[in-house]
């Protein structure tokens, strides 16, 4: 997050921008405290998509963002895309 602003501090509009760019959440995520209790989570089908921390070496987030280049989906599109095509190739196989 050195790079940029705190995104706490940010509006809904540059978070969209920043969390688009691929931002570093890692140290928002490391200092987070639990909130309130929001009910029930909703039903899986109605949530498109969830975030998820990862931790990678740096060498290998340069060379993700390398590969993304000027792709919409950017790192986190590469990463979704060897997830899913790992799945694909282990379908079946969780015990």
């Amino acid at each position: 997050m050195s790079a940029d602003r705190d995104p706490r501090t940010m509006s809904r509009e540059e978070l969209v921008a920043y969390f688009d760019r691929g931002g570093d959440i890692s140290e928002l995520l490391r200092e987070a405290t639990r909130g309130p209790d929001l009910g029930p989570a909703p039903a899986p089908e109605s949530v498109p998509m969830v975030v998820t921390g990862v931790r990678l070496p740096s060498t290998i987030v340069r060379q993700l963002d390398e590969l993304a280049g000027n792709d919409k989906g950017g790192r986190s599109g590469l990463i979704r895309r060897a997830i899913d095509e790992y799945l694909a190739r282990h379908a079946g196989e969780a015990a």
